[in-house]
């Protein structure tokens, strides 16, 4: 029987249940399962309360990092926690009783009374500090990674937020062989590419540690992708930190996103959390009252997230509210009925009816609620494409300086002035007074943010201020601005509509326009996703790749972009220029696997993913798009910020 793709995506489930099951089984005696709040919604993708139960689970707890959880003498508590140092400090200094309350240590293993189940990775350091502590031989340290999880159609997670600070802001890249052994997972069930397609040190080191794990078996079945994108987010910062005009990022932008699962709230969420409580203002929406809903981002589970997810904001905003109306009215066809039709339409529509009504309502509250946070949106997107474009630099700065002091937002207005480097180039004296002003407004704690962002590429280096005199300054030369690297690859790779592709034709100027009012009724290019200024890098290689025809023909296309490397399965890597030279398979294009599958290593995003969608219909394939997880660009820099 033939396994559809989608399928076979889904069935991590069970991959991941069988680890777990490895783990609690192999501990005996009465189970209780304390798990860190911010793993509860990833394992809800994994398991059920009742499969944890079945597995000898008798209670499931919160772990409250204040307050250590009482245990019984025939108890055995588990711990679920996440690899992180400080969790695990905590934990152990909760767990520092255990100490004086056990003289001996205990010869089995498996008769320890407390065990710590560390996500994804139990690193050697973490053994170390477990000796440190005095509870070497009272407590066990496990591991384990839930791989892949299912959030959508064509979307994948690993659900794991802080590898982006760990990888770009602190450098540590200890996390990465997790990654590579799921990665490895999804070889094993998908098959093996003929070609992998790297851009970044992080994916190339990937790729480095899956051939270190060793050589997959061989799949009884063909391969369900035709080609790997593995791409670093530091290539393709502009997709994270430009504002997306699609339903599904603007939703993003506004509210928390925990395993493919936001909360609608008002009083709490990003664009609040960030303002200046001074420049807050009073809503015009209801404070929430009871418990607060949630919209689930999959489109089996919510057609009106499915039929709108990628629409422009407006236009899925405007379908919303009619499909309220027709609600309405198919409702009040009760009042022309007669008695036994009545009773046919309670039993058998009615409740479908009111479950749609209750998800259309959702739906409406939170497109209000974006609405007013994101406050004069146009004038957010002519500024972001002006960056784009390096259009009057003096007067960008200006706008952003104002915004600051206006708008008073934490993190977007840091989001703007990276944006505005990564395109233009910012000076060490600019950078320096804004800095200024940014310190002024928030608090001079946050001056250490800013070389954070600038461990991440996102900023220059911010250097102690110098006096010199005025007469000085009046004879220093302009500085001249070199082409930046992002702009060297937007530029060869028609990344900008002005200089758009023949493989990815830019909107005509009414197409455009039709977009920004949201009234778009088919789009030809993934520019859409904001607004027609900018198409998604994962997309336009995506698209590259699809129409390639022979070796020599990719290697022209991507002959001038430095860091970009092409891994034919068995092969040692290639630059493209030497790729065509070098197959073993001189065949390999056009891609007779036509599906595709892109995994962003430091997060993902909705826009980048409707941008491969688009492609992915136009081109009549299939495109996958994992990540560690799927972070907003205010998430970018709010890392920044835990540091």
């Amino acid at each position: 029987m033939d396994v559809t793709l989608e399928k076979k995506l889904q069935g991590f489930q069970l991959v991941a249940q069988e680890k777990l099951q490895a783990i609690l089984c192999s501990i005996p005696g009465k189970k209780e399962l304390i798990l860190e709040p911010e793993l509860i919604k990833p394992l809800e993708h994994v398991c059920t309360a009742s499969w944890l139960k079945l597995k000898g689970i008798q209670r499931i707890y919160k772990l409250d990092t204040k307050q250590r959880l009482h245990r019984d003498d025939d108890q055995v508590h588990i711990y679920m926690i996440r690899s992180l140092l400080g969790t695990l400090q905590t934990l152990l200094r909760q767990l520092q009783p255990l100490t004086l309350a056990t003289p001996t240590e205990s010869p089995d293993l498996a008769l320890r009374m407390v065990h710590i189940i560390c996500v994804p990775s139990c690193y050697a350091y973490f053994h170390a500090l477990l000796e440190q502590a005095g509870l070497w031989g009272l407590v066990q340290l496990h591991h384990y990674n839930w791989d892949f999880i299912y959030l959508d159609q064509g979307v994948l997670s690993l659900e794991l937020p802080n590898l982006y600070e760990c990888l770009y802001l602190q450098g540590n890249t200890s996390a990465l062989p997790s990654v590579a052994q799921s990665l490895r997972l999804l070889q094993m069930i998908c098959g093996k590419p003929m070609l992998t397609l790297t851009f970044g040190s992080h994916a190339g080191q990937l790729v480095q540690l899956m051939q270190s794990l060793g050589t997959v078996p061989e799949p009884t079945n063909p391969a369900d992708f035709g080609a790997w994108l593995i791409i670093d987010r530091d290539k393709d910062y502009a997709s994270s930190l430009l504002t997306p005009a699609i339903y599904a990022g603007l939703l993003l932008e506004v509210f928390q996103l925990r395993a493919g699962e936001i909360v609608i709230d008002n009083a709490n969420n990003k664009i609040r959390s960030q303002k200046l409580q001074l420049l807050q203002g009073k809503s015009d929406l209801k404070p929430n009252t009871g418990k607060l809903n949630s919209i689930r981002l999959n489109s089996a589970c919510d057609e009106i997230y499915g039929d709108n997810r990628y629409k422009h904001f407006a236009q899925a905003s405007s379908l919303v509210r009619a499909q309220v109306k027709s609600l309405s009215l198919e409702l009040q066809k009760l009042n022309d009925m007669q008695l036994e039709e009545m009773h046919d339409y309670v039993a058998r529509k009615l409740p479908k009816l009111t479950e749609l009504k209750a998800k259309v309502l959702r739906h409406i509250n939170a497109s209000e609620i974006v609405i007013q946070m994101l406050g004069n949106f146009r004038r957010l997107q002519t500024l972001e494409e002006d960056i784009l474009n390096n259009v009057s630099r003096k007067r960008l700065l200006t706008e952003i300086d104002e915004l600051l002091t206006t708008d008073g937002q934490r993190y977007n207005t840091l989001r703007l002035l990276c944006l505005l480097h990564l395109c233009a180039g910012v000076a060490p004296e600019e950078l320096q007074s804004l800095a200024r002003n940014y310190c002024n407004m928030f608090g001079h704690r946050e001056l250490c943010v800013f070389q954070q962002l600038a461990q991440a590429g996102l900023l220059p280096v911010l250097l102690p201020e110098r006096k010199t005199s005025a007469k000085l300054l009046s004879n220093l030369p302009l500085p001249k601005f070199q082409q930046t690297e992002f702009q060297a690859n937007a530029n060869r790779l028609k990344l900008l509509t002005s200089c758009a592709d023949a493989d990815q034709p830019a909107p005509s100027t009414s197409a455009a326009a039709a977009a920004a009012t949201g009234h778009a009724a088919k789009q030809s290019c993934p520019s859409f996703v904001f607004n027609g200024t900018y198409i998604p890098l994962a997309a336009q290689l995506c698209s590259i790749l699809l129409n390639a025809n022979s070796a020599e023909q990719l290697a022209n296309k991507l002959a001038m972009i430095d860091g970009l490397q092409l891994h034919e399965a068995g092969g040692q890597p290639s630059t493209p220029k030497s790729f065509a030279t070098q197959l073993k398979t001189p065949d390999i294009l056009p891609l007779r696997l036509r599906n595709l599958f892109v995994f962003v290593v430091g997060g993902a995003n909705y826009a980048e993913i409707a941008a491969c969608d688009l492609v992915a219909r136009l081109t009549g394939t299939q495109i996958t798009v994992a990540s560690d997880a799927l972070l907003a660009g205010s998430d970018l820099i709010a890392a920044a910020f835990n540091n």
